[in-house]
């Protein structure tokens, strides 16, 4: 299937690793062209270059970095077109270990970037051809991580910003991605944490999240930057306000 992404143009959150740097591959696999924002700028320049895509080194959890990337993007590309937001997962911990400041880095780095990349890219957007915005979320928006309460409860949030978007920013498209368990350093993180806390292996760990998956293994990330890119794409272009699970059908709630 021709997805139709020759030319367009996209600015890709979290783009130097995980689900981003996937997403951009993707992406550029189509043929478009991409401009790839992170903190890490060799590990973003490494990432970017096979792509010939343009690095954009910027903070997104300041206030001022999401606005930043969304001027970079459109100076290089020349516009915008589509908009992956992907946020740095919060912080690690239960309610009782938690303090302000997590809280505080939470809220800077998970919501309040994704806000404000949004705001900013919206403009650009409306210019744009066939618009469209996906947001990586997690499977805490369908079922709450044991460990990762900044999660549960932020990503939900962001669930409740998009469902609100559809009506507001239309006819540019947004859509939600629930991850489920993939093998990116963030998740090997997770599982590194759980296996300290419970004594068990890290190998024993992830066997138990194996477990819980009716496919039996950890995605890929590629996998998930196909699923984006369609979303992205004009092949989608009647999924507006969808939020997909993508997880080997880890997750069993209802919609």
């Amino acid at each position: 299937m021709d997805l139709g992404l020759t030319g367009r143009r996209f600015l890709v959150g979290g783009a130097s690793h995980g689900l981003g740097a996937a997403t951009a591959r993707a992406l550029a696999a189509e043929g478009a062209r991409i401009a790839g924002a992170s903190r890490g700028r060799q590990a973003l320049t490494d990432a970017m270059q096979p792509l010939g895509g343009v690095p954009i080194a910027v903070d997104m959890s300041t206030p001022d970095g999401p606005a930043s990337a969304v001027d970079r993007a459109v100076e290089a590309l020349g516009g915008l077109d589509g908009l992956l937001v992907n946020t740095g997962g919060p912080p690690q911990g239960s309610f009782a270990t938690l303090d302000e400041a997590a809280w505080e880095r939470a809220i800077a780095g998970t919501l309040l970037s994704s806000i404000r990349l949004i705001r900013a890219a919206l403009p650009h957007l409306r210019e744009g051809q066939d618009p469209a915005i996906a947001v990586i979320l997690s499977s805490s928006v369908r079922e709450p991580i044991p460990g990762l309460v900044t999660s549960n409860v932020l990503r939900p949030g962001l669930v409740g910003l998009i469902k609100s978007l559809v009506g507001e920013i239309a006819p540019i498209r947004i859509n939600g991605v629930a991850p489920g368990r993939f093998d990116t350093e963030r998740v090997r993180d997770i599982d590194a944490t759980r296996a300290a806390e419970t004594g068990l292996s890290f190998e024993a760990v992830r066997e138990q999240m194996r477990g819980r998956i009716p496919l039996g293994r950890y995605g890929d990330p590629d996998e998930i930057g196909r699923v984006i890119a369609f979303l992205l794409s004009p092949a989608a272009s009647y999924l507006d306000g969808v939020i997909l699970a993508v997880d080997g059908g880890m997750m069993r709630s209802l919609p």
